[in-house]
């Protein structure tokens, strides 16, 4: 009995240690939320109420441990990336990656100019600096105009930068099929890196979800543009679920599936450009029905986006079928 009563004993007081160390963590983690502005009866709900919960539940908490780790990494992100400067200017995260999006479009074509000798790695990099530099003076106007100077990837891309690339690369008479499938493989590397920026300001985000990530504060009421215009969604208050890495993750495997297959498969050349709006407005269509901020119009349930999508989806699949 002796060795019972010891043996409980013991266990007793690793309970109480553990139940301590518990307790000191919540409110070091109380502490740093109320420093990133979470208001009390947040951090109540996040805090105090698990310390209410069944030792039973306790794989449910360190789960919970778990992804309140990522998501920790994923605010210390945003906070770092919003802090950049360069000689002194602020430097927003979005256009550092559309920056970083820009000189990858570049070298892009020179590697794609490598692989098929008939297009002028030059000419791909002289149309692509054309097309953003003509959306830049499109925004720039609108914006003068007091008209919507938002960005949309999808609508942005139809109207104003795939036409000014093909115009430009039919002036330097590059090839037909290979000019169409280096924009088939060019846009999803280049939306990739947009929606990384994306997530980085503040904007495009998701809905209210706990594993989120909290933006701070001064993403949204700084008023100095820095070195260029941007500007980022209304501030959600909460928590959101960052779906613009959602989107990136799929942009990215279509540019990793489209662009090996173009390499591997040449005579696909003439298919990838639709193949590849077909696949991504399928992906469009269904994230926006979680995203909860857009600066365009929405038509009853759905978004200019998805209605574009719709579009966009028959006359790929048309151009697809007839092959």
């Amino acid at each position: 009995m002796g060795s019972v009563g010891s043996a409980v004993k013991g266990s007793t007081g690793e309970s109480q240690q553990c139940s301590t160390v518990r307790q000191s963590r919540r409110v070091r983690r109380s502490e740093t939320w109320l420093k990133d502005g979470m208001s009390l009866q947040e951090v109540g709900r996040h805090v105090i109420e698990p310390s209410l919960q069944p030792a039973s539940e306790h794989y449910c908490h360190t789960r919970s441990s778990s992804e309140e780790g990522r998501v920790r990494v994923l605010d210390g992100i945003v906070v770092y990336a919003n802090r950049l400067q360069v000689f002194g200017v602020r430097y927003r995260p979005y256009w550092i990656m559309s920056d970083i999006a820009t000189l990858s479009a570049i070298a892009y074509g020179w590697a794609f100019s490598q692989r098929f000798s008939s297009v002028s790695g030059l000419g791909l990099g002289l149309a692509v600096l054309v097309a953003l530099l003509v959306y830049k003076l499109v925004l720039e106007v609108k914006a003068a105009l007091k008209k919507t100077a938002a960005r949309s990837f999808l609508q942005d891309c139809l109207l104003v930068i795939i036409p000014c690339f093909l115009v430009v690369s039919f002036l330097l008479k590059q090839p037909l099929n290979l000019t169409f499938a280096f924009l088939g493989t060019l846009l999803p590397l280049y939306g990739c890196l947009a929606r990384i920026g994306c997530f980085l300001g503040g904007c495009c985000y998701g809905k209210p979800s706990t594993s989120g990530v909290h933006y701070p504060g001064s993403i949204f009421e700084s008023t100095g543009q820095g070195c260029r215009r941007y500007s980022p969604s209304p501030n959600p208050g909460a928590r959101v679920f960052p779906m613009q890495l959602v989107e990136a993750a799929a942009q990215a495997t279509l540019f990793a599936v489209l662009t090996n297959l173009v390499w591997h498969v040449p005579s696909t050349a003439g298919s990838i450009f639709w193949l590849y709006l077909s696949l991504y407005t399928i992906v469009r269509f269904v994230l926006d029905f979680y995203r909860t901020t857009s600066a365009r119009p929405r038509y009853g349930r759905f978004s200019e986006a998805q209605l574009v999508c719709i579009a966009v989806q028959v006359v790929s699949l048309a151009v697809l079928a007839r092959g």
